[in-house]
């Protein structure tokens, strides 16, 4: 056996010897816990607490092991050379810990640790079948980083594995080599961490939306615990505020991911409806709506089975995003999935099983409990068995859906009066409503690659069907794949506007009403003052903003959000009298009102400004930009942008950050003196008097300036073009840049210019990427080489050049200064500009040869087109007899030889940058302060009653 040298075997063994206590502890707590439900025994429940503190100790272990391993960058082991290197950061190691697969699940094991034990400190009667859901949901969390292979299945994927334990690397002679680390160069240093994701925000983001997530947990313990001691109100109360906290803390993760996505990538916004993104919305959805909910059944049982409904489902959705996020289905839908890693099968089985104790605890009867779980059991065994898992799958929802349309007739379908129509109950039902089809229609839309996996296995049944009866639709589902919503931002927000409308609306009025039912004359009274501001805002907006009538649902969304958030500011001194003790609620709904508020007038109102109104055309690079909403600036150049002239001056290098350097000007009013020359079109003009500009030419023309008839065309081509404005004093500098990663490829990170009002954002879309030496000429692009022939022509973005000859240098000078060794060839080419057909130049760059090869030469540079070329090879073909080479490097040009030329063409250096403002981008932060700050008063009042 080969005793490897500088391996650290001890952590990889601690840290596996952890994860084994880890899951025998999570084991033992819900066997003694869920025995301490059954019997009622304290010495059950203080099983089950101990192996619950087990378990804790060994995630805590397990945490210290793997950080441990990634402070001293222990590359042997897989997860450590994954996903960190020498060269990043030491703040970042925390993001490498949760980057990975292991690491995110660790990290969410963690928090249900932390919140495990807050639940046995404070749940008391509650404990025991709390505790027993909990420690259920840590057996599966433990199993996901075991990392053992049970035939030929493996059990979830361990963060302490070796590289040379890695099923592709047994057997490859390196294994055997004993000091691999030291010999091999890619041990020396690690892959990294992604680009994207060395940012503050993802040091805080993933462990702050991973305890949102595990804070989910809590209430759906409570749920089950009070359907299995049949107590189906007892558990609200304990239940609230946990669920409140999870609002808070889910709600506050997913914020800062839109704040990430804002500062960190590149797509231009906060929100893209990225499957990932969507995948953790629905969940705080359905727990806002479940904490709503709590609040009407907590002081009358009117809505219990769509209370249960929404709490459980809140978990499961937690999980279906798990599976969405790392099971591999997404593919390259989403750009923060996973690739599954071998984890389908697993996460399958957990959110499976969760789904079936949903379903079995809301069955109120004994046998239909044992009925469903005898099916759920039997579908599983069949689908393993017979490998027909996605029948069997299909079989178990039907199965599932019809049992809660039992669950519900037989146990919770109620003979007692509605709510009253003016009742705050009524409302707050009707909300948690509209969010649930809010969230529904978010993961339809979300599961698309979902579909496509249950339908695959059907593919000749649906062709059958199509051949039948002809229908395309049956043919369509045989042959393609469903499709994800093409314009995904403009799929979702057609939809969603109007479940925000109908939310904002029942945020304004609702807490309003009374319980039970209200006296509708004094609740339009108290609304008036604040229905009448909402109208007055709302039409300043409209004008300010320039909506226009087909814009009507944005204009109703203005509205709503206004109103929820004055009709809130008003409650709190009209109703609450001032007092803030009670105020969380409407505090937590005027930061959700101008969070929606913000968010639409920013993205309704965004202004791409960086329109491309001059130099070359943009789809000559790339067919992806679009000339009103990128724009070229060549180095060294001032072009106006907006409400701005935007310098591009420079570029540096910073570690693996390349900076491209901005410089911003103001945009002053332009001064014209008498007898300056402009051009307008095709047309020359020259001023009268002195006088500073207007906006528009045309209204300056007749009292300023007069046409010029007669002029020459290099007058024209010279003549600068009319301006109303030019640049003033500099105002602010931006550098936006490139993450140069060769691993994980480059990546642009923008520079956002911000305003109480509004922000500038920038990015990089294109541009060179080397840095050039001190001595080094770095203000040219690179060159392309062009291989031709005398008579062809070369099409580059701004200009046609075409080569009329190539001919020998043979004046005296030159030969004088070089002598006879030296051959000087010369290009004589003939240039137009390709945006002003009639203006043409000529250019003559020269290649010097030696003993039949080039050893130097000088370029041709035409500043009026920004564009150089360099003669790099001459080649005179003196024979043309087919089958015979008879070229020669260098030679001499006789009469009648076909020469071929390589040409190197250079555009002057340049950059491809998008620039956005961003109105009122500042209205959704401030909501999300609001929001937060808001649903913590309202959590700490919870907690103190």
């Amino acid at each position: 056996m080969t005793n490897h040298i500088g391996e650290h075997l001890w952590a990889g063994q601690l840290g596996h010897t952890l994860t084994v206590i880890s899951l025998v502890g999570a084991l033992l707590s819900t066997l003694g816990y869920l025995l301490g439900t059954r019997s009622g025994g304290e010495a059950w429940t203080r099983t089950g607490r101990i192996g619950f503190r087990l378990h804790s100790v060994a995630v805590i272990g397990i945490v210290v092991t793997l950080f441990v391993m990634l402070f001293n960058h222990w590359f042997e082991y897989d997860y450590v050379w994954k996903h960190s290197n020498r060269s990043m950061p030491m703040e970042f190691i925390a993001s490498c810990f949760w980057e990975g697969q292991e690491g995110s699940f660790l990290l969410w094991t963690f928090w249900h640790v932390v919140l495990g034990n807050l639940l046995i400190m404070r749940a008391r009667e509650w404990e025991a079948p709390v505790m027993a859901v909990f420690a259920s949901v840590q057996v599966f969390l433990a199993t996901m980083i075991l990392g053992v292979y049970v035939g030929d299945v493996r059990i979830g994927s361990s963060p302490f594995l070796l590289i040379r334990e890695l099923p592709e690397n047994i057997g490859l002679p390196w294994t055997a080599m004993a000091n691999y680390l030291s010999t091999i160069p890619q041990f020396a240093d690690g892959r990294g961490l992604n680009p994207l994701l060395q940012n503050y925000w993802m040091v805080i983001h993933p462990p702050t939306l991973f305890l949102g997530f595990a804070a989910t947990l809590v209430p759906f313990a409570y749920a089950i615990a009070g359907l299995w001691r049949n107590d189906r109100q007892g558990w609200i109360g304990p239940a609230l505020p946990w669920t409140f906290f999870g609002v808070m803390v889910l709600g506050t993760g997913i914020l800062m991911g839109g704040a990430w996505a804002y500062e960190a990538l590149s797509f231009g916004g906060f929100w893209a409806w990225d499957p990932v993104e969507n995948a953790s919305l629905v969940p705080w959805l359905t727990l806002v709506a479940a904490g709503h909910l709590m609040l009407v059944n907590k002081r009358k049982p009117t809505a219990l089975f769509s209370l249960f409904l929404l709490t459980l489902l809140t978990f499961i959705l937690v999980l279906y995003s798990t599976f969405l996020t790392r099971s591999g289905v997404l593919g390259d839908t989403s750009v923060h999935s996973f690739t599954g890693d071998g984890m389908l099968p697993g996460l399958l089985l957990f959110l499976l099983f969760f789904t079936g104790l949903g379903v079995m605890a809301l069955l109120n009867d004994k046998a239909q409990q044992r009925f469903y779980g005898l099916i759920a059991l039997a579908l599983l065994a069949i689908g393993v068995g017979l490998q027909v898992q996605v029948p069997a799958i299909l079989l178990f929802g039907a199965v599932s859906l019809w049992m809660l349309v039992v669950a519900y007739r037989k146990g919770f379908a109620s003979k007692e009066p509605e709510e009253a129509l003016w009742s705050r109950e009524f409302w707050l039902f009707i909300g948690s409503l509209v969010l649930l089809l809010s969230a529904m229609q978010i993961t339809f839309s979300t599961s698309v690659p979902v579909f496509n996996l249950l339908l695959e296995p059907f593919d000749k049944t649906f062709g059958w069907l199509g051949e039948k009866t002809g229908s395309e639709f049956f043919k369509g589902l045989a042959s393609a794949k469903l499709a994800p919503p093409g314009e995904a931002i403009a799929h979702y927000n057609k939809w969603q506007i109007p479940f925000a409308f109908i939310v904002s609306m029942l945020i304004a009025f609702t807490q309003y009403l009374r319980w039970k039912d209200t006296d509708v004359k004094k609740f339009r009274r108290q609304l008036a003052a604040s229905f009448f501001i909402a109208v007055g805002i709302t039409a300043l907006g409209v004008y300010f903003l320039r909506y226009e009538l087909a814009e009507l649902n944005l204009i109703a969304l203005f509205f709503a959000t206004t109103f929820a958030v004055v009709a809130n500011a008003w409650y709190v001194p009209t109703v609450l009298k001032g007092s803030l003790k009670n105020a969380g609620a409407s505090v937590a709904h005027v930061g959700f009102g101008l969070l929606l508020l913000g968010a639409l007038i920013s993205t309704s109102r965004q202004n791409e400004v960086s329109r491309n109104t001059r130099n070359m055309d943009l789809r000559f690079l790339n067919e992806a930009f679009n000339n009103s909403e990128d724009i070229l600036l060549y180095r060294g150049d001032t072009v106006l942008m907006g409400q701005h002239y935007v310098r591009y001056h420079s570029k540096r290098q910073q570690g693996g950050n390349l900076y491209y350097d901005m410089d911003y000007y103001a945009a002053e009013p332009r001064r014209y003196a008498a007898g300056d020359t402009v051009r307008v079109g095709d047309m020359l003009f020259v001023a009268k008097d002195d006088h500073t500009a207007g906006r528009f030419f045309l209204h300056d023309q007749p009292a300023h300036w007069q046409a010029l008839e007669e002029h020459t065309r290099r007058t024209l081509w010279h003549a600068r073009e009319w301006s109303a404005s030019e640049p003033g004093a500099q105002v602010f500098a931006l550098a936006p840049f490139v993450q140069l990663n060769p691993r994980f490829g480059n990546v642009a990170e923008p520079s956002t210019k911000h305003w109480l009002h509004r922000d500038l954002y920038t990015h990089v879309r294109y541009a060179d990427l080397a840095v050039a030496s001190d001595t080094a000429d770095d203000a040219w692009m690179p060159d392309r080489l062009y291989e031709k022939h005398v008579g062809d022509s070369i099409i580059t973005p701004t200009a046609m050049a075409i080569i009329d000859s190539v001919y020998v240098v043979k004046d005296s000078v030159t030969k004088a200064m070089l002598g006879d060794q030296y051959t000087v060839y010369a290009a004589q080419l003939r240039v137009r500009d390709l945006y002003q057909p009639d203006r043409w130049f000529e250019a003559r760059p020269l290649v010097i040869y030696a003993n039949g090869q080039p050893v130097m030469g000088k370029a041709a540079e035409l500043g009026a087109l920004r564009i150089r070329y360099s003669l790099a090879t001459v080649n005179p073909e003196h024979d043309h007899a087919p089958g015979h080479d008879h070229s020669s490097h260098g030679a001499e040009i006789h009469d009648g030889d076909r020469i071929a030329v390589g040409l190197n063409v250079a555009e002057a250096e340049f950059l491809v940058m998008q620039a956005i403002v961003f109105p009122g981008i500042n209205i959704l932060w401030i909501g999300c302060v609001l929001l937060f700050v808001g649903t913590l008063m309202a959590v700490w009042q919870r907690v103190k009653r």
